[in-house]
């Protein structure tokens, strides 16, 4: 038997409670990583929302000169 084959057939004999455990870092390692990437996400749509306004509409300064 190969590597992969062996490990799946230890996974197979745990009891289902200490498998649960044992993958439990890696469900919130994963779970952490995706809402790290959605957050990212939506703070670029925000900055871009921001650039897309700066551009469309002028910026009135305390000079009163426009931007």
């Amino acid at each position: 038997m190969n590597l992969v084959t062996d490990f799946a057939a230890w996974l197979a004999r745990l009891p289902a409670d200490f498998a649960f455990l044992l993958a439990l870092p890696f469900l919130v390692g994963a779970a952490g990583l995706l809402a790290d990437r959605l957050r990212h996400r939506k703070e670029g749509r925000r900055a871009e929302r921001r650039r897309h306004k700066a551009k469309a509409a002028p910026t009135i300064h305390a000079s009163g000169l426009g931007g």
